[in-house]
């Protein structure tokens, strides 16, 4: 099969919502993942108050799709989008103003539009392949993909003009951007209503149902359960890669590539650089390996997502092991940072796309919103938690100490889910002809 024609197969609405989630992210994350090196270099805060500031945005922001779930399985999966982007943008531009009594209000803001955003948009993309359930996991790829375009570009394009012209006109543009992507969410809801409209009235169907859980459903929840909380393991070690790894890279690495010297953030980039070299060559993989009979399940992907992870960690740890301890300024080669990410990208491939496809397979038609509201809220438990841990990594002995922290909380539990992981795949009742549309609840 040609790529051309392995594409035709996805959904078009497929195109349609990732580069709105393109736009999106690039809105979000343009504030979240520059938010430590703005705060150190505009107004001049230290390292642990930045980093401490940036978990507790990181943390309510991720928490927030729990509760914008929650509204949207009630509502409706239209007006979140929109509302969450219109309110996203409104964020950036306060954010714009420089105002620092306003600083606190637009990260608020900006959290809130994620929240009302996020579980709508994975709701709806995880409706448009209840008939194509064999390529779902490669469809949440791509979708994936279109993430971290939006963080690439943000992380690149806004970097360079806060450094070379201004903070203010950097979050102007990320407000612009959120804005344009009104654009498509506005064609998406125009030219696939159709779509919309089957989802919603599934919508109320499922809603009208109020049989208690059965066995399968139960054990399913109590899949997507395990894998939420085994998650936060792993997201806590991902926030410092905007947090502590963030630190290192202001203060700690040698940015000159040849004779010219880069932003920090075009290195903090390289991570979203991979996850889009990755996320096409891993759909692929996935479609091949299904067709095998030997694609990895859910769990295993998960559990090699941990191992992944663990070894960016250690590559922090051999890069900061000649770094003495209360050190504020080394020339560590940047090689290693950029290994560092691409570790953590091939962990994040391994989870976070999975994670999502998996919890709107799983999850019970009339809980879907609020599993994946659930899912983000684990993700913020985590970056709260991980945020705050980076704001010690002055105090615990070393950076090479504190970076092998990470090693340990990623490795531990993914041995302990490769033990299991078979009992677990099998609780998931992916096997034979279940079916998986929304309108539909398992017997």
């Amino acid at each position: 099969m040609s790529h051309k024609t392995w594409l035709s197969k996805h959904p078009k609405e497929l195109w349609i919502l990732s580069l709105t989630e393109l736009c999106e992210r690039f809105a979000f994350y343009g504030v979240g993942y520059l938010l430590v090196l703005y705060l150190i270099e505009y107004y001049q805060y230290p390292n642990e108050n930045a980093t401490h500031i940036y978990a507790l945005f990181s943390g309510c922001a991720a928490f927030l799709p729990f509760l914008g779930g929650f509204v949207a399985d009630r509502w409706n999966y239209q007006s979140p989008l929109l509302l969450g982007a219109i309110v996203n943008a409104i964020g950036c531009f306060l954010l714009a103003t420089g105002v620092h009594a306003l600083m606190t209000i637009a990260l608020v803001i900006i959290a809130l539009g994620y929240g009302i955003f996020t579980p709508s948009i994975v709701t709806v993309l995880g409706y448009t392949y209840r008939d194509k359930p064999e390529l779902r996991e490669a469809g949440f790829s791509i979708y994936y993909a279109s993430i971290n375009i939006g963080v690439f570009l943000s992380l690149a394009c806004l970097g360079t003009v806060a450094k070379f012209i201004s903070w203010n006109v950097a979050f102007m543009i990320a407000g612009i951007v959120q804005l344009a992507g009104l654009i498509p969410l506005i064609s998406y809801l125009v030219k696939h209503k159709e779509t919309y409209h089957a989802l919603k009235t599934a919508h109320k169907e499922t809603r009208r149902t109020k049989a208690p859980l059965k066995v399968v459903e139960k054990e399913r929840l109590f899949v997507i359960l395990i894998l939420c909380i085994v998650s936060i393991f792993y997201w806590a070690a991902y926030n410092q890669g905007f947090s502590s790894m963030a630190v290192f890279a202001h203060d700690f690495m040698n940015k000159m590539v040849g004779s010219v010297s880069l932003p920090e953030s075009i290195f903090m980039s390289s991570e979203s650089f991979f996850l889009i070299l990755l996320a096409p060559v891993l759909a692929l993989i996935y479609t091949w390996l299904q067709k095998m009979g030997k694609d990895p399940t859910a769990v295993t992907k998960t559990a090699l997502s941990l191992i992944f992870m663990a070894g960016c960690f250690f590559i922090m740890m051999i890069a900061s092991f000649e770094i003495p301890s209360k050190a504020t300024i080394a020339h560590v080669s940047w090689g290693y940072l950029v290994g560092a990410y691409f570790f953590m990208a091939v962990g994040e491939m391994l989870l976070a796309p999975i994670g999502l496809s998996i919890i709107t397979r799983l999850c019970p038609p009339r809980y879907t919103g609020l599993s994946v509201g659930f899912w983000y809220a684990c993700v913020g438990f985590a970056f709260l938690n991980g945020g705050l841990l980076a704001g010690f990594m002055e105090k615990v002995g070393g950076l090479s100490t504190f970076f092998c922290i990470f090693v340990f909380m990623t490795l531990i539990p993914a041995v302990i889910l490769l033990f299991f992981r078979k009992k677990l795949t099998k609780m998931s009742h992916l096997h034979g002809n279940i079916p998986q549309d929304i309108t539909h609840v398992e017997k």
